[in-house]
Protein backbone atom coordinates (compact mmCIF):
# COMPACT_ATOMS: atom_id res chain seq x y z
CA UNK A 1 0.00 0.00 0.00
CA UNK A 2 1.71 3.76 -1.32
CA UNK A 3 2.56 6.24 1.12
CA UNK A 4 2.55 9.14 -0.91
CA UNK A 5 0.58 11.75 0.50
CA UNK A 6 -0.74 12.77 -3.45
CA UNK A 7 -1.28 9.64 -4.18
CA UNK A 8 -3.39 9.05 -0.97
CA UNK A 9 -5.37 12.13 -1.44
CA UNK A 10 -5.96 11.68 -5.21
CA UNK A 11 -7.52 8.02 -4.03
CA UNK A 12 -9.56 9.59 -1.58
CA UNK A 13 -11.56 12.36 -3.49
CA UNK A 14 -11.68 9.21 -6.43
CA UNK A 15 -13.99 7.52 -3.95
CA UNK A 16 -16.75 10.33 -5.22
CA UNK A 17 -18.66 10.82 -7.76
CA UNK A 18 -19.55 14.24 -9.39
CA UNK A 19 -22.98 15.03 -11.44
CA UNK A 20 -21.08 13.16 -14.38
CA UNK A 21 -20.84 10.42 -12.55
CA UNK A 22 -16.73 11.07 -13.23
CA UNK A 23 -14.21 10.60 -9.93
CA UNK A 24 -13.80 14.03 -8.28
CA UNK A 25 -10.37 15.37 -8.94
CA UNK A 26 -8.68 17.63 -7.58
CA UNK A 27 -6.54 18.80 -3.87
CA UNK A 28 -7.05 18.46 -0.52
CA UNK A 29 -6.67 22.14 1.97
CA UNK A 30 -3.04 21.49 2.81
CA UNK A 31 -2.49 20.70 7.04
CA UNK A 32 -1.57 23.47 9.29
CA UNK A 33 1.76 21.15 9.98
CA UNK A 34 2.17 19.59 6.89
CA UNK A 35 5.93 18.92 7.72
CA UNK A 36 5.05 17.03 10.62
CA UNK A 37 2.10 15.25 8.99
CA UNK A 38 4.39 14.13 6.31
CA UNK A 39 6.99 13.00 8.70
CA UNK A 40 4.34 10.86 10.51
CA UNK A 41 3.16 9.05 7.60
CA UNK A 42 6.63 8.45 6.18
CA UNK A 43 7.59 7.19 10.46
CA UNK A 44 4.50 4.84 9.93
CA UNK A 45 5.43 1.01 10.22
CA UNK A 46 2.10 -0.76 8.13
CA UNK A 47 1.42 -4.20 9.05
CA UNK A 48 -1.62 -6.34 7.63
CA UNK A 49 -4.92 -5.95 6.15
CA UNK A 50 -7.59 -8.35 7.12
CA UNK A 51 -11.48 -8.75 6.97
CA UNK A 52 -12.13 -9.55 10.42
CA UNK A 53 -15.02 -12.50 11.68
CA UNK A 54 -17.32 -9.36 12.11
CA UNK A 55 -17.26 -8.45 8.86
CA UNK A 56 -15.03 -5.21 9.31
CA UNK A 57 -11.66 -4.48 7.47
CA UNK A 58 -8.91 -3.97 10.19
CA UNK A 59 -5.15 -3.23 9.91
CA UNK A 60 -2.52 -2.97 12.28
CA UNK A 61 0.41 -0.41 12.31
CA UNK A 62 3.13 1.35 14.59
CA UNK A 63 2.52 4.73 15.23
CA UNK A 64 4.49 6.58 18.01
CA UNK A 65 6.34 3.09 18.70
CA UNK A 66 2.86 2.06 19.96
CA UNK A 67 1.35 -0.89 18.37
CA UNK A 68 -2.23 0.29 17.55
CA UNK A 69 -5.24 -1.44 15.60
CA UNK A 70 -6.94 0.43 13.49
CA UNK A 71 -11.08 -0.86 12.62
CA UNK A 72 -13.84 0.71 9.99
CA UNK A 73 -16.09 1.07 12.88
CA UNK A 74 -17.24 3.55 15.66
CA UNK A 75 -17.30 2.64 18.82
CA UNK A 76 -19.89 4.51 21.21
CA UNK A 77 -19.21 6.42 24.47
CA UNK A 78 -20.41 4.45 26.29
CA UNK A 79 -18.29 1.34 24.85
CA UNK A 80 -15.56 3.32 25.31
CA UNK A 81 -16.16 3.45 29.41
CA UNK A 82 -16.96 -0.25 29.36
CA UNK A 83 -13.42 -0.94 27.21
CA UNK A 84 -11.48 1.21 29.09
CA UNK A 85 -12.98 -1.20 31.82
CA UNK A 86 -12.64 -4.61 30.57
CA UNK A 87 -9.12 -3.46 29.04
CA UNK A 88 -7.68 -2.13 32.60
CA UNK A 89 -6.81 0.99 30.93
CA UNK A 90 -4.39 -1.33 28.56
CA UNK A 91 -6.42 -0.51 25.08
CA UNK A 92 -7.08 3.18 24.56
CA UNK A 93 -8.58 5.19 21.77
CA UNK A 94 -6.63 7.35 20.18
CA UNK A 95 -6.44 10.47 17.32
CA UNK A 96 -4.39 10.11 14.51
CA UNK A 97 -2.72 12.60 11.90
CA UNK A 98 -4.76 13.35 8.66
CA UNK A 99 -2.10 11.73 6.59
CA UNK A 100 -2.00 8.88 8.60
CA UNK A 101 -6.00 8.78 8.10
CA UNK A 102 -5.55 9.20 4.52
CA UNK A 103 -3.81 5.37 4.40
CA UNK A 104 -6.35 4.23 6.58
CA UNK A 105 -9.16 5.40 4.26
CA UNK A 106 -7.29 3.38 1.34
CA UNK A 107 -6.33 0.09 3.62
CA UNK A 108 -9.94 -0.16 4.52
CA UNK A 109 -11.60 0.47 1.70
CA UNK A 110 -13.36 3.39 3.38
CA UNK A 111 -16.96 3.74 1.60
CA UNK A 112 -18.94 7.30 1.13
CA UNK A 113 -22.77 7.47 2.19
CA UNK A 114 -25.54 7.77 -0.25
CA UNK A 115 -24.70 11.24 -1.54
CA UNK A 116 -26.54 13.03 -3.64
CA UNK A 117 -24.47 14.19 -6.42
CA UNK A 118 -25.45 18.08 -6.12
CA UNK A 119 -24.33 17.92 -2.64
CA UNK A 120 -20.89 16.10 -3.64
CA UNK A 121 -20.48 18.66 -6.61
CA UNK A 122 -21.23 22.03 -3.87
CA UNK A 123 -19.29 19.97 -0.77
CA UNK A 124 -16.37 17.94 -2.43
CA UNK A 125 -16.02 18.51 -5.90
CA UNK A 126 -16.45 22.28 -6.21
CA UNK A 127 -13.75 22.67 -3.17
CA UNK A 128 -11.33 20.38 -4.56
CA UNK A 129 -10.71 22.64 -7.74
CA UNK A 130 -9.94 25.60 -5.50
CA UNK A 131 -6.85 26.58 -5.03
CA UNK A 132 -7.53 26.25 -0.97
CA UNK A 133 -8.50 22.53 -2.05
CA UNK A 134 -11.42 20.76 0.37
CA UNK A 135 -11.12 20.59 4.08
CA UNK A 136 -10.44 16.80 5.04
CA UNK A 137 -12.66 17.09 7.71
CA UNK A 138 -15.89 17.65 5.00
CA UNK A 139 -14.63 14.17 3.70
CA UNK A 140 -14.01 12.29 6.88
CA UNK A 141 -18.18 13.48 7.78
CA UNK A 142 -19.49 11.42 4.96
CA UNK A 143 -17.19 8.38 4.40
CA UNK A 144 -17.42 5.11 6.84
CA UNK A 145 -16.51 5.49 10.24
CA UNK A 146 -12.93 4.28 11.61
CA UNK A 147 -11.95 4.12 15.26
CA UNK A 148 -7.92 3.49 16.24
CA UNK A 149 -7.04 1.46 19.12
CA UNK A 150 -3.41 1.56 21.02
CA UNK A 151 -2.54 -0.98 22.95
CA UNK A 152 -0.44 -0.58 25.67
CA UNK A 153 3.33 -2.07 27.04
CA UNK A 154 0.90 -4.25 29.51
CA UNK A 155 -1.84 -4.89 27.70
CA UNK A 156 -4.23 -7.66 29.24
CA UNK A 157 -3.33 -9.56 25.94
CA UNK A 158 -0.52 -11.18 25.94
CA UNK A 159 2.60 -10.20 24.06
CA UNK A 160 2.41 -13.06 21.46
CA UNK A 161 -1.70 -12.55 21.14
CA UNK A 162 -2.34 -11.99 17.67
CA UNK A 163 -3.54 -8.71 16.20
CA UNK A 164 -6.51 -10.55 14.17
CA UNK A 165 -7.39 -11.86 17.74
CA UNK A 166 -7.46 -8.79 19.59
CA UNK A 167 -9.02 -7.06 16.75
CA UNK A 168 -11.96 -9.88 17.06
CA UNK A 169 -12.25 -8.83 20.64
CA UNK A 170 -12.54 -4.83 19.66
CA UNK A 171 -15.39 -5.85 16.96
CA UNK A 172 -18.00 -6.98 19.96
CA UNK A 173 -18.04 -3.26 20.64
CA UNK A 174 -19.13 -2.53 16.60
CA UNK A 175 -22.00 0.15 16.91
CA UNK A 176 -23.09 -1.73 13.46
CA UNK A 177 -23.09 -5.40 14.72
CA UNK A 178 -24.78 -4.33 18.23
CA UNK A 179 -27.70 -2.92 16.18
CA UNK A 180 -27.85 -6.16 14.14
CA UNK A 181 -27.87 -8.35 16.91
CA UNK A 182 -30.52 -9.33 19.82
CA UNK A 183 -28.11 -10.59 22.16
CA UNK A 184 -28.45 -9.78 25.49
CA UNK A 185 -26.09 -7.35 27.23
CA UNK A 186 -25.45 -9.93 29.89
CA UNK A 187 -24.70 -12.24 26.81
CA UNK A 188 -22.27 -9.79 25.39
CA UNK A 189 -20.28 -9.38 28.50
CA UNK A 190 -19.60 -13.25 28.80
CA UNK A 191 -18.53 -13.37 25.49
CA UNK A 192 -16.39 -10.96 25.91
CA UNK A 193 -14.98 -12.58 29.01
CA UNK A 194 -14.62 -15.43 27.20
CA UNK A 195 -11.98 -13.58 24.79
CA UNK A 196 -10.24 -12.26 27.54
CA UNK A 197 -10.04 -15.31 29.23
CA UNK A 198 -9.15 -17.61 26.01
CA UNK A 199 -6.70 -15.70 24.05
CA UNK A 200 -5.01 -17.99 22.23
CA UNK A 201 -7.29 -21.13 21.42
CA UNK A 202 -11.14 -19.15 21.09
CA UNK A 203 -13.22 -20.35 17.87
CA UNK A 204 -14.87 -17.66 17.45
CA UNK A 205 -16.52 -17.53 14.40
CA UNK A 206 -19.78 -18.59 15.21
CA UNK A 207 -19.87 -16.00 18.09
CA UNK A 208 -19.93 -13.26 15.46
CA UNK A 209 -22.49 -15.34 13.77
CA UNK A 210 -24.30 -15.77 16.45
CA UNK A 211 -24.25 -11.57 17.08
CA UNK A 212 -24.93 -11.10 13.59
CA UNK A 213 -28.24 -12.62 13.41
CA UNK A 214 -31.41 -11.35 13.98
CA UNK A 215 -33.12 -14.63 14.85
CA UNK A 216 -32.51 -15.73 18.83
CA UNK A 217 -32.93 -19.52 18.06
CA UNK A 218 -30.44 -19.19 14.98
CA UNK A 219 -27.97 -17.33 17.68
CA UNK A 220 -28.45 -20.01 19.94
CA UNK A 221 -27.58 -22.73 17.21
CA UNK A 222 -24.38 -20.80 16.93
CA UNK A 223 -23.15 -20.42 20.46
CA UNK A 224 -24.34 -24.46 20.64
CA UNK A 225 -21.65 -25.01 17.89
CA UNK A 226 -19.26 -23.42 20.08
CA UNK A 227 -19.68 -25.71 22.92
CA UNK A 228 -20.27 -28.45 20.48
CA UNK A 229 -16.38 -28.17 19.89
CA UNK A 230 -15.56 -29.23 23.76
CA UNK A 231 -17.01 -32.37 22.95
CA UNK A 232 -13.98 -33.15 21.68
CA UNK A 233 -11.51 -32.60 24.57
CA UNK A 234 -12.87 -35.25 26.92
CA UNK A 235 -12.23 -37.61 24.54
CA UNK A 236 -8.48 -36.08 23.32
CA UNK A 237 -7.69 -36.06 26.54
CA UNK A 238 -8.27 -39.82 27.41
CA UNK A 239 -6.43 -40.62 24.07
CA UNK A 240 -3.35 -39.17 25.22
CA UNK A 241 -3.57 -40.73 28.68
CA UNK A 242 -3.58 -43.94 26.94
CA UNK A 243 -0.70 -43.16 24.67
CA UNK A 244 1.15 -42.28 27.89
CA UNK A 245 0.13 -45.54 29.78
CA UNK A 246 2.05 -47.55 27.00
CA UNK A 247 5.43 -45.72 26.96
CA UNK A 248 4.65 -42.90 24.19
CA UNK A 249 6.77 -39.71 24.36
CA UNK A 250 4.27 -37.05 23.56
CA UNK A 251 4.89 -33.15 23.45
CA UNK A 252 0.99 -31.93 22.13
CA UNK A 253 -0.60 -29.17 22.39
CA UNK A 254 -4.45 -30.21 24.18
CA UNK A 255 -6.78 -28.28 21.39
CA UNK A 256 -4.23 -28.61 18.39
CA UNK A 257 -4.34 -32.31 19.08
CA UNK A 258 -8.08 -32.22 19.69
CA UNK A 259 -8.54 -30.29 16.40
CA UNK A 260 -6.75 -32.97 14.65
CA UNK A 261 -9.05 -35.86 15.80
CA UNK A 262 -11.82 -33.37 14.84
CA UNK A 263 -10.61 -33.29 11.11
CA UNK A 264 -8.77 -36.22 10.58
CA UNK A 265 -11.18 -38.63 12.12
CA UNK A 266 -14.33 -36.56 12.25
CA UNK A 267 -14.38 -37.60 15.93
CA UNK A 268 -17.27 -36.22 17.93
CA UNK A 269 -18.70 -37.94 21.50
CA UNK A 270 -22.55 -39.04 20.45
CA UNK A 271 -23.95 -35.70 21.40
CA UNK A 272 -26.76 -36.17 23.77
CA UNK A 273 -24.19 -38.45 25.57
CA UNK A 274 -21.16 -35.44 25.91
CA UNK A 275 -24.11 -32.78 27.22
CA UNK A 276 -24.66 -34.79 29.98
CA UNK A 277 -21.59 -35.31 30.90
CA UNK A 278 -20.88 -31.45 29.92
CA UNK A 279 -23.54 -30.29 32.17
CA UNK A 280 -22.77 -32.67 35.00
CA UNK A 281 -19.45 -31.40 35.14
CA UNK A 282 -21.17 -27.67 35.32
CA UNK A 283 -23.79 -28.57 37.50
CA UNK A 284 -21.13 -29.49 40.30
CA UNK A 285 -19.13 -26.19 40.04
CA UNK A 286 -22.52 -23.72 39.39
CA UNK A 287 -25.43 -25.07 39.99
CA UNK A 288 -27.27 -21.74 39.71
CA UNK A 289 -27.30 -21.41 36.14
CA UNK A 290 -29.22 -24.41 36.48
CA UNK A 291 -31.85 -22.95 38.80
CA UNK A 292 -31.64 -19.68 36.68
CA UNK A 293 -32.55 -21.75 33.34
CA UNK A 294 -34.96 -24.00 34.70
CA UNK A 295 -36.50 -20.75 36.62
CA UNK A 296 -36.32 -18.43 33.25
CA UNK A 297 -37.06 -21.20 29.93
CA UNK A 298 -40.15 -22.47 29.88
CA UNK A 299 -39.35 -25.63 27.95
CA UNK A 300 -37.53 -26.58 31.75
CA UNK A 301 -40.07 -25.69 34.11
CA UNK A 302 -41.24 -28.85 35.26
CA UNK A 303 -37.48 -30.03 35.85
CA UNK A 304 -37.15 -30.39 39.98
CA UNK A 305 -34.48 -28.78 41.57
CA UNK A 306 -33.16 -28.85 45.03
CA UNK A 307 -31.82 -26.66 47.51
CA UNK A 308 -27.77 -26.72 47.02
CA UNK A 309 -25.61 -29.04 48.31
CA UNK A 310 -26.77 -31.62 45.75
CA UNK A 311 -25.99 -34.99 46.18
CA UNK A 312 -24.05 -36.54 43.36
CA UNK A 313 -27.27 -38.50 42.12
CA UNK A 314 -29.15 -35.30 42.18
CA UNK A 315 -26.34 -33.64 40.39
CA UNK A 316 -26.46 -36.87 37.55
CA UNK A 317 -30.32 -37.00 37.77
CA UNK A 318 -30.31 -33.00 36.64
CA UNK A 319 -27.86 -33.05 34.31
CA UNK A 320 -29.43 -35.57 32.71
CA UNK A 321 -32.98 -34.28 32.45
CA UNK A 322 -31.78 -30.67 31.19
CA UNK A 323 -29.56 -32.39 28.49
CA UNK A 324 -32.52 -34.82 27.24
CA UNK A 325 -34.67 -31.06 26.67
CA UNK A 326 -31.47 -28.71 25.52
CA UNK A 327 -30.79 -31.24 22.91
CA UNK A 328 -34.24 -31.94 22.00
CA UNK A 329 -34.47 -27.35 21.19
CA UNK A 330 -31.26 -28.17 19.49
CA UNK A 331 -32.56 -30.41 17.10
CA UNK A 332 -35.46 -28.47 16.66
CA UNK A 333 -33.24 -25.49 15.44
CA UNK A 334 -30.88 -27.84 13.47
CA UNK A 335 -33.25 -30.03 11.98
CA UNK A 336 -35.91 -27.83 11.01
CA UNK A 337 -38.91 -29.56 11.89
CA UNK A 338 -42.54 -29.16 11.26
CA UNK A 339 -44.00 -26.23 13.56
CA UNK A 340 -46.35 -28.47 15.38
CA UNK A 341 -43.47 -30.79 16.32
CA UNK A 342 -41.59 -28.21 17.59
CA UNK A 343 -41.63 -26.71 21.40
CA UNK A 344 -42.64 -23.09 21.23
CA UNK A 345 -40.04 -20.92 22.90
CA UNK A 346 -40.61 -17.34 23.94
CA UNK A 347 -37.62 -14.72 22.89
CA UNK A 348 -37.20 -14.63 26.91
CA UNK A 349 -36.45 -18.42 26.30
CA UNK A 350 -33.87 -18.13 24.10
CA UNK A 351 -32.15 -15.48 25.83
CA UNK A 352 -32.11 -17.61 28.92
CA UNK A 353 -30.75 -21.05 26.78
CA UNK A 354 -28.34 -18.26 25.13
CA UNK A 355 -26.99 -17.43 28.25
CA UNK A 356 -27.00 -20.39 30.15
CA UNK A 357 -24.66 -22.23 26.83
CA UNK A 358 -22.33 -18.83 27.25
CA UNK A 359 -21.86 -19.49 31.05
CA UNK A 360 -21.01 -23.12 30.05
CA UNK A 361 -18.45 -21.96 27.51
CA UNK A 362 -16.67 -19.82 29.33
CA UNK A 363 -16.78 -22.78 32.20
CA UNK A 364 -14.78 -25.08 29.97
CA UNK A 365 -12.43 -22.89 27.71
CA UNK A 366 -11.44 -21.88 31.43
CA UNK A 367 -11.08 -25.63 32.55
CA UNK A 368 -9.89 -27.19 29.15
CA UNK A 369 -8.54 -24.95 27.45
CA UNK A 370 -7.12 -21.56 28.41
CA UNK A 371 -5.00 -24.28 31.30
CA UNK A 372 -3.97 -27.13 29.53
CA UNK A 373 -3.99 -26.07 25.63
CA UNK A 374 -0.93 -23.80 26.57
CA UNK A 375 1.03 -26.74 28.82
CA UNK A 376 3.02 -29.05 26.25
CA UNK A 377 1.78 -32.51 27.62
CA UNK A 378 4.84 -35.24 27.94
CA UNK A 379 5.21 -38.77 28.66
Amino acid sequence: MTKNLKDLSTSLLAKFRDVSGQAVSGRLSAPNDLAGETAALKNLLVGESWHSSSGVWVCDFIHDDAYCIALAFEISAQDRVQLDSESEGTIELIDIPGSVYLYLAETLRLRPMELDPLWVEEHIGGPAGEVDGVELDVIKEVLDSVSVFRLGDKSIFKPKTSGRYVANYLCTFDKNLKESNRLSENSLEIIREIFLQEKDHLIESNLFEAMSTTVLRHAFLEIYRTLEFVFVLPRANSLINQLRATGATLSVNVLDFARQCYKELGWKRVERDSIERLFREYANVNYGAFRTLVGSCTPFDNITLVTPPATNAEIVTLARDVAEKYYALRNQVAHQFWPEEMTQCSDADWQALIEFTLGCIAHFYDQHLSKQATTLIKA
